[in-house]
């Protein structure tokens, strides 16, 4: 695999990232490496700041402190779409689907930063406006068939069982061609299988050549698929290291109110 991020195979720093609401610390002096072709699992009990520090790596909010460095590069005070226009996305807790569009045309919807035709072009029909409309319908079902939607292409998004728009969203942020995908908490609301089904395609697109940057609640999920656990308890990293390390760590089975991590 190309190495595109740094010497050391680092993609995404952050540094140091801390943000307040109302005195109260989200995100406390958060500093972590994300190395190109890892998966990475953050996880953390419910207000330990994950949203938070998705919404800082991604633009959403500025932190009041910290800086995030991506392929040697100071992305902080960027706009949103400039910093996935870059190679960043990320999909949301709650569902952000066009519903009263079609499958193939929420993908279409993630592919048009990647088109090069103006709106006059399109309005004219002509052949460069057809030849990039007939890209986009491939490169669509190329990403819906990562998915398993390639047969639901022509169906309102908003028909889709919850299961399968978490797919969609999956597959709309794949076809911005990011470097780093930022999903939040995609097994929220699955299935036992569904979570299995989820997996396996995080799996597929890591293999793409995707960096994954994971949410998730799901333990057994984190567990069976991570490279790397980030934990987080009240905006501070609390452990982070191999999956099997950070299941045993003290401090984490106490954040998880004495459960031991399954």
């Amino acid at each position: 695999m190309e190495d595109i991020g740094n010497s050391n195979g680092i993609l995404l720093k952050a540094v140091g990232l801390t943000k307040t609401f109302g005195g109260l610390a989200a995100v406390k002096d958060v500093s972590f490496d994300m190395r190109q072709g890892l998966i990475k699992a953050i996880i953390g009990p419910n207000g330990a700041g994950k949203t938070t520090l998705y919404d800082l790596l991604t633009g959403i909010y500025m932190p009041d402190k910290g800086s995030v460095i991506f392929q040697d590069r100071e992305i902080i005070g960027l706009p949103t779409h400039k910093i996935a226009a870059l190679g960043i996305a990320r999909t949301f807790q709650t569902i952000r689907l066009f519903s009263s569009m079609t499958v193939i045309e929420n993908i279409m919807v993630g592919l048009h930063h990647r088109t090069r035709t103006g709106m006059l072009q399109s309005s004219l029909r002509l052949p460069s406006a057809r030849r990039e409309e007939a890209w986009m319908g491939r490169e669509a079902l190329r990403y819906l068939d990562i998915v398993g939607l390639e047969m639901q292409a022509e169906n309102l998004a908003g028909s889709l069982p919850f299961g399968q728009q978490r797919l969609l969203e999956v597959a709309r942020a794949l076809a911005t061609d990011p470097r780093v995908l930022l999903l939040d908490e995609p097994a929220s609301g699955l299935n036992t299988y569904e979570t299995r089904e989820l997996g396996d395609i995080i799996y597929a697109v890591r293999d793409l050549g995707v960096t994954v940057i994971l949410v998730e609640h799901d333990m057994g999920l984190v567990m069976r698929i991570s490279d790397e656990v980030l934990v987080l308890d009240y905006g501070e990293i609390i452990a982070e290291g191999p999956p099997e390390t950070v299941r045993n760590n003290p401090k984490v089975i106490e954040a998880y109110l004495g459960s031991p991590l399954h």
